[in-house]
């Protein structure tokens, strides 16, 4: 049910204007905290190389 909805998301996502690479849907246990820090390191840093999102803002950082 999660992984439906999150493929929702990711297409409202992409109906706003906001890059898919922004958001990521990964099932990782409790007991994985080093897999989880893996995996927030690497969205990070994709989130990073993307930049400030375009879609959502205009010139002054309003809502469009």
């Amino acid at each position: 049910m999660a992984r439906r909805k999150f493929g929702l998301v990711k297409n409202l996502m992409s109906f706003i204007g906001v890059e898919e690479e922004r958001v990521n849907f990964t099932w990782i246990s409790a007991s994985e905290g080093g897999r989880f820090a893996d995996t927030m390191r690497s969205v990070t840093g994709q989130v990073k190389a993307l930049g400030p999102a375009k879609g959502l803002f205009g010139k002054r950082g309003e809502v469009s």
